[in-house]
């Protein structure tokens, strides 16, 4: 008590001295510090200091009443503006927007575990990484490649520099024979860009190559080309298959079959199959007989082929391409793509591309790669020139989304394409249904429809018979939709690189475009918007390139919300006949088949059995391995998060009902009636 009496007295007297008194007692600031007495003196300094320790613990006690006033804050910003009042909006399009910093977002670092748990209690999905899953561990920081194992593996630094300096005007310098300069000229390529002017040449001499530049640079024909080039000069005699293409997509691998047909278009002899799951696959079969000289594949149905297609072989492959190689060399693909390179021959050319190129060189060593050259034309994990990123921030409204989105929608002309990432497949059928009954024309892209779906939405959009295509990340890779327009990020992806691949399916060749993100409170969402400006701050070309934010008018945007909640049960109704619609063609194709196994027997059962090189349970078994992995490479920081939150789960699964506590009382309550035994001695 003695203490705090003291300090209170000391304060108040600091409080007087910087006052003056003049004039009888009327107290006036001094204009000058000078004229302040200095109180403090050395002792009054380490009488401090104790004190100055224990406030971190003050701070601590009082969390929930700060919490408290902070949300109190927070809402009265809502109310009162969506954004920091400092920003400048200009008008363009309806909306406001500012050169955009970031948002202040109140207890980003200290209280992120306490959030995700707050979360869990109110029943969100929180499917976002955590902050220190976003930035990186230490750990992950540690384990970049060093200059000595860079040096070692790669080529010397010189040939990529001596290829990305030299400047080409034309293709013609880049010694390409006629019927490639006719097929690329056929196809609109006037110039090569930077990538395709590094690549080429190197790529001709038949050296290794790993590549790195921004979507929408022309990274498909700068692999093509050469590879054409040097089938110009293919015995004619023998039939063989040369070229491997591997995508990770059946979109993909679809276009870049279309882009290779269209540069090799006046090249005698040249043949191309395609081999991707969802197409026939005798057709395929037949195709793959003719042993064409380049193969463009998926890696599930290529080793679907290579183990049961019996005249396919890759004996005589000499050049081996992955088209997003990062995508490849994830988890997901590791399995196949092991498969696949140990059936191919090791003396072959082996190029790698990508957009976001940062594969660590213990996940390339596998490729079997003889010192490959590295090409990165642009700065890492950077969005093209000519992008302008809009973000709006969303706060705790995701109810809002959907109206949020009609609301921004509504201002785009009917001839303009609009590509709309959302996180699950269901979220991207529903979200179809309520847009179109709002009177928009809209399709949709995911993993739920056939291929035959998917091929139909893919045209009707580049037809613009439908201008709005709603898909999940099956489209975000590598697809090269002519001017797309808009992107917007319904669902926010779980990385920045991800977001990278998202937004470059607008502002690709040189033209401009822009990117709408929906931005919730998660430290996922907010890694993101820091990158993506700190990215354009670093980017030379800041002028063209810009991130801003996008204010929405919300008091329109409720009104929308009425307006779908009134047609909820229509959505309902939609959902449920499309449902029986399913079971009932599912239920008719069971029947068709019964009927062909009667009918074919003999010749079903004389068929030799597919075979696949890993059963449905060393799938189970290799996806538990994966885990526990993932379990191990876990920071203790992380670790610790985790186990919390099991923790968290845990008691609410045993959370007693109110059920439960009545029982609890009537137990209690019988045993206070019957009568204690007494204890024997």
């Amino acid at each position: 008590m003695l203490v705090k009496f003291y300090h209170c007295i000391r304060k108040s007297l600091l409080e007087m001295a910087k006052f003056k008194l003049i004039n009888g007692d009327v107290p006036t600031i001094s204009d000058s510090d000078s004229d302040i007495p200095d109180l403090d003196s050395e002792d009054e300094v380490k009488t401090e200091e104790p004190v100055q320790k224990k406030a971190p613990n003050k701070t601590k006690k009082k969390g929930k009443k700060a919490k408290k006033q902070a949300s109190m804050d927070s809402d009265e910003d809502e109310k009162a503006i969506d954004f920091n009042p400092a920003f400048n909006f200009d008008l363009d399009d309806g909306e406001s927007k500012t050169a955009f910093e970031g948002w202040d977002f109140k207890g980003d670092e200290k209280d992120e575990l306490k959030k995700d748990d707050e979360s869990m209690d109110d029943g969100e999905d929180n499917t976002t990484p955590t902050g220190a899953e976003a930035e990186g561990s230490d750990e992950e920081e540690n384990d970049e490649d060093s200059p000595e194992e860079m040096a070692k593996f790669y080529a010397p630094e010189t040939e990529a520099e001596d290829a990305k300096k030299l400047v080409h005007k034309t293709f013609q310098s880049l010694d390409l024979s006629r019927p490639v300069l006719k097929g690329l000229a056929a196809l609109g390529y006037q110039k090569p860009s930077p990538i395709q002017g590094a690549t080429i040449p190197i790529a001709l001499l038949g050296k290794d190559i790993i590549a790195g530049a921004v979507t929408g640079s022309g990274k498909t024909a700068a692999y093509l080309t050469p590879v054409i080039e040097r089938l110009l000069f293919k015995p004619s005699k023998v039939a063989a298959t040369r070229v491997v293409v591997l995508a990770p997509t059946r979109e993909l691998a679809i276009q870049v079959s279309d882009v290779g047909k269209k540069i090799g278009k006046f090249v005698n002899g040249l043949s191309f199959g395609l081999a991707v799951g969802g197409l026939n696959l005798r057709q395929q079969e037949q195709e793959l007989r003719q042993r064409p000289d380049i193969v463009i594949a998926t890696p599930g149905r290529f080793i679907d082929h290579l183990r049961n297609s019996a005249s396919f072989s890759v004996d005589t492959v000499e050049i081996l391409i992955v088209d997003e190689a990062d995508r490849m060399l994830e988890e997901g693909f590791q399995k196949e793509l092991t498969e696949i390179l140990e059936l191919l021959p090791t003396k072959r050319q082996t190029m790698l591309f990508s957009a976001t190129m940062n594969s660590k060189i213990k996940d390339l060593v596998q490729l079997g790669m003889k010192k490959p050259v590295r090409i990165m034309i642009d700065p890492p994990k950077q969005a093209a020139t000519g992008l302008v990123q809009e973000f709006v921030r969303i706060r705790k409204r995701d109810h809002l989304k959907p109206s949020v989105l009609f609301n921004i929608l509504k201002k785009f002309s009917k001839d303009q394409r609009i590509v709309i990432f959302v996180a699950r497949k269901e979220q991207a059928h529903k979200l179809r249904i309520i847009l179109g009954l709002l009177g928009l024309k809209v399709s949709e892209l995911h993993g739920s429809l056939t291929q035959e779906q998917r091929i139909t939405s893919i045209n009707n959009f580049k037809n613009l018979t439908v201008p709005i295509l709603i898909c999940t990340d099956l489209a975000s890779r590598g697809l090269d939709i002519p001017k797309i327009e808009v992107v917007i990020n319904f669902d926010m992806p779980k990385s920045y690189e991800i977001y990278l691949h998202r937004v470059g399916r607008t502002a690709r060749g040189g033209r401009e475009g822009k990117s709408i993100s929906f931005v919730g409170e998660g430290s996922g969402d907010r890694a993101i918007v820091k990158e993506a400006i700190k990215s354009t701050e670093n980017n030379p070309n800041n002028k063209v390139s810009k991130t801003v934010g996008r204010e929405v008018n919300w008091p329109e945007v409720e009104e929308i919300n009425k307006l779908i909640e009134a047609k909820g049960d229509v959505v309902e109704e939609i959902l449920e006949e499309e449902k029986a619609e399913k079971e009932m063609l599912q239920a008719e194709m069971e029947l068709r088949k019964g009927e062909n196994i009667l009918k074919y027997k003999n010749e079903i059962q004389s068929r030799p059995k597919r075979t696949w090189f890993e059963t449905e349970k060393e799938k189970k078994m290799s996806s538990k391995d994966q885990k526990e992995q993932k379990q191990k490479k876990l920071t203790s920081k992380k670790r610790k998060q985790q186990e919390a939150r099991e923790d968290m789960q845990d008691k609410r699964v045993y959370r007693k009902t109110k059920a439960d506590r009545a029982a609890d009382q009537d137990r209690f309550f019988k045993k206070q009636k019957t009568p204690k035994k007494l204890k024997k001695f």
